[in-house]
Order: C-alpha cells, then sequence, then structure tokens
C-alpha cells in the first residue's frame, strides 16, 4: 500500500511538474559572428575613417530577460589625412542586457545593453598601442528562425576615456553597427 502511495504521489508530481517546466525557457548559451562596419565620431573621427568591423559575442540568458555577453568587435580604419596609415580599434567589453522581448523560439527579439570595458587604438607605425577604460550601449536585434538559429542586427556605441596627448582626444567616440549569425545552445 505504502509502495502504491509514492508511486501515485511521484506520478502526481511528475504530470504536475511537466506543465511549469514547459512554461519557463530554458536557459541558454549563445554566440554571435558579426561583420559590419565602424564609425568614429567627434574628436577621434578628425583622425580616422569609417572602417570595415568583424565581431563575436558569447552570451548567458540567466533568466528570461536578463542577458549577460562578453563582447569582442575589431575595427580597420585608415587615417583621415593620407588614407594610408591602418588604424586598428579593439573593443573588449562585459554587457548586462534587458530583453524587451523575452527569448522567442521564432520571430523578433529585443535587447537593449549597457557595458563597461577597454577599446585599444594600434596605430601603423606608432610605438605603442594605447588601450582606454571604455563604456558601452547598444542593442540586439534578432529575427529567430527557430530555436537555434537567428540573424541578427547589433548597433553599438563605444565611449573610450582617452588621452588628449595620446589620441588628439579625451573621448572617443566609436559606433561598430555589425550583423550576422546567432547560434543558440
Amino acid at each position: 500500500m505504502m509502495m502504491r502511495t509514492l508511486l501515485l504521489a511521484a506520478a502526481g508530481a511528475l504530470a504536475l511538474g511537466a506543465p511549469l517546466r514547459a512554461q519557463q525557457p530554458p536557459t541558454t548559451v549563445f554566440f554571435e559572428a558579426r561583420g559590419g562596419g565602424v564609425t568614429p565620431t567627434f574628436g577621434i573621427a578628425d583622425v580616422a575613417k569609417t572602417g570595415t568591423a568583424l565581431g563575436a559575442t558569447l552570451g548567458f540568458r540567466p533568466s528570461p530577460r536578463w542577458v549577460l555577453m562578453a563582447e569582442y568587435d575589431d575595427g580597420s580604419h585608415k587615417d583621415k589625412a593620407t588614407g594610408l596609415v591602418d588604424i586598428t580599434t579593439r573593443h573588449y567589453m562585459a554587457k548586462v542586457g534587458y530583453s524587451l522581448t523575452g527569448p522567442r523560439e521564432r520571430g523578433w527579439d529585443a535587447i537593449i545593453n549597457l557595458g563597461v570595458g577597454a577599446v585599444g587604438f594600434d596605430v601603423e607605425g606608432a610605438p605603442e598601442q594605447f588601450t582606454y577604460f571604455a563604456i558601452n550601449a547598444g542593442a540586439k536585434l534578432a529575427y529567430n528562425f527557430n530555436r537555434s538559429v537567428a540573424f541578427v542586427l547589433s548597433p553599438q556605441g563605444d565611449i573610450a576615456f582617452s588621452k588628449k596627448e595620446e589620441l588628439t582626444t579625451t573621448n572617443a567616440w566609436v559606433w561598430p553597427f555589425t550583423a550576422g549569425l546567432r547560434v543558440n545552445f
């Protein structure tokens, strides 16, 4: 009798637990690979031209609305004076995002994000590379084809707090705007 009661209780718990688990989206880890452009503005725009960008993001959703991300963007610019000198910007950001839509298996997903990190400036021929503390604000707009794959747009704005004597400005604003694929695991 006791064994039958335990089996019935276990079966009841499983039967009630399955719909509750089905309502909660699984914790998701994702990876993005992106390409696009990167535009310098304000003081740094006097030195560097808009260039190409490659980027990658590793993300984790601890809940349906909150997203943690580690992001890297690599920008390739030419100098504005001659168009011959290569300038590379490297963006390293840790971000917290908030999903306006919640995760989707199909359709649009919109995330706004804020972050902190560093932006490095490597000018061809310069004796050293300069890296500065930076802040970030941006968004992720993704169209989910299915549970595993999405097309993603990633407009971002990074502000590096640079030194005027090293980079000709005290705040270098650089805007990576990229698109690519997101794979959810």
